[in-house]
């Protein structure tokens, strides 16, 4: 598994954070169907922290989508993203 982990300054409250990611889910809907991306999105938001999954190309569109968002809304300096490749979890919550 290949995920995108996020970790955002104090200054980007988690009401933020989950209103961008809601907006890149809805936007890969409205490019792949919500049924393709019902099927390959899977994501995790706790406190300061967002792990993506960007083992498809859904998850790279919602991953590229929400880094988009971040930095034309909250900048560059708000948040640090790095791609990470996890041979042996099954899932994005140790990942974070």
């Amino acid at each position: 598994m290949q995920v995108c982990r996020f970790k955002f300054n104090k200054n980007v409250s988690r009401e933020q954070i989950e209103e961008k990611i809601a907006f890149a889910v809805v936007a890969a809907e409205c490019t792949f169907g919500q049924a393709k991306v019902r099927l390959n999105a899977a994501y995790l938001a706790a406190d300061n922290k967002v792990v993506i999954d960007v083992s498809s190309p859904v998850g790279e569109h919602i991953a590229e989508v929400f880094t988009g968002l971040l930095i034309k809304d909250y900048g560059e300096q708000s948040f640090t993203v790095e791609r990470v490749r996890n041979e042996g979890s099954s899932g994005t919550k140790g990942n974070l």
